[in-house]
C-alpha cells in the first residue's frame, strides 16, 4: 500500500539508486585498491587521512539515538543546513511543489527552496510569536513540507507541544512536518522526538553546533520514521562525515561530555537571564523577549540604532530590522559573562551620552533667556 509520504517523493528520487561508493560496496581483503586513494599518507601525523571515511557513519547515529533515548531512524549529516536541503530535495519537485514556513523564522528554509525553484508559503506567527495553528493547517494543504523551528530562531520562543500536536493531527495524510530543534538543549523537555512513532510524517532536525559548541565540526542529524528515511538516504552524499569529525562527535556524545554540556548550558542560561534583566533597565529598549535559546532578542525605540551603536564599539550582533515583524529588533548571542558585561557597559556609556545631550538641550534655552535678560 502506498502511503502519502510515498506520494510526496518525485519519481526521479524514487528511481534513484544511491551512489555505490567504494566504502558502500565494501569487501574483505588485505590490499585496498578499490577507491583510487593514495595507499600511504604523504606527511607524518596524517595516518588515515589518505583513506575515504565511512560511507554512512552508523556509530555516530547510534550514539545520537542513545543520547535522544529514541529508536527513530537517525542519520548524521553535515549540519542542520544540509538536513534542510536534503529534505526539500527529497520531497519536493522543482518548479511544482511548495514548502510552508512561519515567519519570522530561520531563513535557510526559504533559501534552500529558492535554490531549487520551490515556492515558499508563509503562515506568519502571531504578534506574541505563537503559531496560528488553524492557518498553518489550512495552508499546509498546498505544501509538501511544513517547517517549524522550536525553539524558534530569531524569536527565541518554544512551540508548546499542544500546538505541535494540533498541527500534526491536522496535517496527517497531507504534508511532512519538520521540526528544527537546533536549540533544544536549552529546553529539552519540549522536544518532539518522542512523537515520531505516533506521527510518521514528523521529522526532527538536530545539530551539535549550539549547546555542544561544535559549530566548526558541521554535524547535524535527521530523526524520522523508516518510510521517510528510506528516501532521504538515497540523496545523502557517499562520504558525509570526515573520520576526524566523527571521532570528535563520538567523544562529545559520551556520558561524560554530555554531562559537561548540560552543566555549561545551565551556566549559559544563568548568564542569559542576568543579561536580559540588565537590558530591560535601559529606557531606549522597548522590549526584551523571553528566550529559550542561547540568544536574546530585543526591540529598541525607533530613534536608537543599537546595532550600529554596539558595532562602533567592536561588538557584532545581528540586525533583524529587515524582517517586517521585527522592526527595530537586534539579536544578541550569549557569550561569556565578561562579553555580556562589555555589552552592558557599552549601552551604559550610550545612555550616559544620551542624558548629557538631553541635559545640554534643556539648558541652552535657559542660557539664552539669561543673555536676553542682561
Amino acid at each position: 500500500m502506498i502511503s502519502f509520504i510515498d506520494s510526496l517523493v518525485p519519481q526521479a528520487v524514487k528511481k534513484l539508486i544511491p551512489y555505490q561508493s567504494a566504502r558502500r560496496i565494501g569487501g574483505d581483503g588485505r590490499v585496498w585498491l578499490n577507491a583510487n586513494e593514495l595507499e600511504s599518507p604523504l606527511f607524518q601525523g596524517e595516518v588515515g587521512h589518505n583513506r575515504y571515511p565511512d560511507f554512512l557513519p552508523q556509530d555516530i547515529a547510534k550514539a545520537y539515538q542513545a543520547y535522544c533515548e529514541t529508536d527513530a531512524d537517525t542519520v548524521a549529516v553535515r549540519g542542520a543546513d544540509e538536513a534542510i536541503d536534503l529534505l526539500i530535495r527529497t520531497f519536493c519537485k522543482p518548479a511544482q511543489d511548495k514548502i510552508l514556513i512561519c515567519s519570522p523564522t530561520y531563513a535557510m528554509y526559504e533559501f534552500c527552496a529558492d535554490a531549487l525553484a520551490i515556492e515558499t508559503l508563509d503562515s506568519p506567527l502571531k504578534e506574541d510569536f505563537s503559531l496560528d495553528t488553524a492557518d498553518v493547517i489550512e495552508r499546509a494543504e498546498l505544501a509538501n513540507i511544513v517547517f517549524l523551528c522550536s525553539p524558534n530562531n530569531p524569536t527565541g520562543n518554544v512551540i508548546p507541544k499542544s500546538d505541535l500536536v494540533e498541527v500534526l493531527e491536522g496535517t496527517q495524510g497531507k504534508s511532512l512536518v519538520v521540526v528544527d530543534e537546533a536549540y533544544i538543549e536549552f529546553e529539552p523537555q519540549t522536544s518532539a522526538v518522542n512523537l515520531i512513532e505516533r506521527y510518521p510524517h514528523l521529522v526532527v532536525i538536530r545539530t551539535l553546533s549550539k549547546a555542544f559548541g561544535l559549530a566548526a565540526v558541521r554535524c547535524g542529524f535527521i530523526l524520522a520514521s523508516p518510510n521517510v528515511m528510506q528516501y532521504v538516504a538515497k540523496l545523502i552524499p557517499p562520504y558525509p562525515m570526515p573520520d576526524c569529525s566523527s571521532q570528535i562527535v563520538l567523544e562529545a556524545l559520551s556520558d561524560e561530555r554530555v554531562s559537561v554540556m548540560q552543566d555549561a548550558t545551565l551556566d549559559l542560561v544563568e548568564v542569559r537571564n542576568r543579561f536580559a534583566t540588565q537590558l530591560a533597565k535601559f529606557d531606549f529598549i522597548e522590549q526584551v523577549y523571553p528566550s529559550s535559546t542561547n540568544f536574546v532578542l530585543l526591540k529598541h525605540k525607533p530613534e536608537h540604532q543599537l546595532f550600529s551603536v554596539l558595532a562602533k564599539n567592536g561588538i557584532v550582533t545581528r540586525n533583524q530590522h529587515h524582517e517586517p515583524a521585527l522592526r527595530n529588533c537586534v539579536r544578541i548571542s550569549i557569550g561569556s559573562k565578561e562579553s555580556m558585561d562589555e555589552v552592558i557597559s557599552s549601552l551604559n556609556h550610550y545612555q550616559k551620552e544620551l542624558r548629557q545631550r538631553q541635559h545640554t538641550q534643556n539648558t541652552e534655552p535657559q542660557l539664552q533667556l539669561d543673555k536676553d535678560h542682561i
